[in-house]
């Protein structure tokens, strides 16, 4: 009888434990897992490390989890930032500046890259100097940095953009439209003024005699910055690490990024670029009077997109760009 009433008691205590286990009524306490840090980049040699530091492992050892966005067209991953799909993202500083209405909320914390050389204006194999662009049509992205390149050029060779027709068209499409002829010249950047010369087109002006104009940043949300700053620490450091490590380690990076990224090996150098280790940004992130500081070129910018209608007002660079997270690394 006693033996009876144990193992009914056991049953019904057995038959309460599986009733709540099957309402969802019983918990398991454990460790939710820290949430990636997402940031967008495109194609441009100056993000390449982003590459190496992933696939070497660097965003782990510093202990933060990245997840990478790529994408060939460099405006993908501004509109995708703008929509708030990103945490962050490796951008050129014309193109932050010319969307800070849109994605206002953001700082920049880095400096990547100064282009000297790897931006240019190439022309059609005819064209001997820019004077005889005169009465050409000119492909640019207006109303962003590539404007105010192609404009720099043609004032630096007594022209003015009244003397050409200016061709609104992306930086990867120049090549395939300097070929069906639709223009006489484009503004591009590596590796796609690559692609144009082995095509034949030719090289009439660069980033070499405008230096400084041409940045690379990256931008964060202020949010991320407030809510996650050892994350944000964490990724810088481990910036610098495989920018330090394509120095030393070329070849394999050249490997590792062209077969990351599916694109040439001799597309991957840092010939006509100029990367940013940590000595030069805590110059760039101090503001100054000259395009070494990255408010004096900011405050360009904003001038001129201001001017020509791309920004409603000025805004103020002081609040855009936040240099603590590099100078905390010193």
């Amino acid at each position: 009888m006693k033996s009876r009433f144990l193992r009914f008691v056991c049953l019904f205590l057995l038959s309460i434990v599986l009733i709540t286990a099957c309402n969802g009524r019983t918990s398991v306490t454990s460790k939710s897992e820290p949430p990636l840090l997402t940031v967008a980049y495109s194609l441009w040699p100056g993000y390449f490390p982003l590459v190496i530091a992933q696939e070497k492992g660097f965003f782990t050892e510093q202990g933060v989890k990245v997840k990478l966005v790529y994408s060939e067209n460099h405006q993908a991953p501004l509109a995708d930032f703008s929509a708030g799909k990103y945490d962050g993202m490796a951008i050129t500083l014309g193109s932050f500046m010319s969307s800070i209405e849109e994605i206002s909320g953001s700082q920049i914390v880095l400096i990547t890259d100064r282009s000297t050389g790897a931006d240019a204006i190439v022309a059609q194999s005819n064209t001997q100097s820019v004077a005889d662009l005169k009465g050409k049509r000119i492909g640019a992205k207006l109303g962003n940095f590539g404007e105010l390149f192609v404009i720099k050029m043609l004032e630096r060779n007594g022209l003015t953009p009244n003397d050409v027709t200016l061709v609104n068209l992306e930086a990867e499409t120049i090549v395939e439209n300097l070929k069906n002829g639709s223009i006489q010249a484009g503004q591009t950047w590596e590796p796609y003024v690559f692609q144009a010369v082995q095509s034949g087109a030719k090289v009439l002006f660069t980033s070499k005699q405008t230096p400084g104009l041409i940045s690379d940043v990256v931008v964060f949300r202020s949010n991320v910055l407030r809510d996650r700053p050892d994350d944000v620490r964490a990724f810088i450091r481990a910036w610098f690490q495989a920018q330090d490590y394509w120095k030393t380690n070329p070849e394999e990076s050249k490997t590792l990024v062209a077969k990351t990224l599916n694109i040439k090996p001799e597309e991957v150098s840092t010939e006509g670029i100029e990367l940013q280790d940590l000595k030069n940004n805590l110059a760039a992130l101090t503001p100054g009077s000259t395009t070494e500081s990255l408010y004096y070129t900011a405050q360009l910018y904003a001038d001129f997109y201001t001017r020509t209608g791309g920004l409603s007002t000025v805004p103020d660079i002081q609040k855009i760009i936040d240099p603590s997270f590099v100078q905390q690394l010193q």
